[in-house]
């Protein structure tokens, strides 16, 4: 069974693809109570009504190691160091993203970088 990871680090989220088809990319780097964690994703929040402030929210998930079921994921083993990344289509009203761990969350803005690249383009 899935559950929270200990500790996010960092996080980035970014918009990858075309304009036709954005793809938002969110990348996690954090840490799990122990070593062995196995299925390490990204869980997004599904919404029926998309949240007013425009944050998609994640959760870090994964599945205990074998035998280490006594193990808390508060627990006092030595933590390990882990990554995930989640790709999928962007919504036109996601403006950053937040990630949820056990002890703490992250929240990354997104931004639009097709607009840099025209503005840099005006520039020149």
């Amino acid at each position: 069974m899935s559950e929270l990871l200990r500790d996010i680090i960092e996080v980035s989220a970014f918009i990858s693809g075309d304009e036709e088809e954005p793809l938002l990319i969110v990348e996690v780097e954090a840490l799990s109570a122990s070593a062995g964690w196995v299925n390490i994703r990204l869980d997004p929040h599904i919404y029926i009504t998309p949240p007013e402030d425009g944050v998609q929210d994640f959760d870090l998930v994964g599945d205990r190691p074998a035998g280490n079921e006594t193990a808390t994921t508060l627990g006092d083993t030595d933590p390990a160091a882990i990554e995930a990344e989640w790709e999928g289509p962007l919504d036109d009203w996601v403006v950053g993203v937040r990630i949820h761990a056990v002890n703490n969350m992250i929240e990354d803005e997104i931004f639009d970088s097709w607009i840099e690249d025209e503005e840099d383009v005006e520039a020149a």
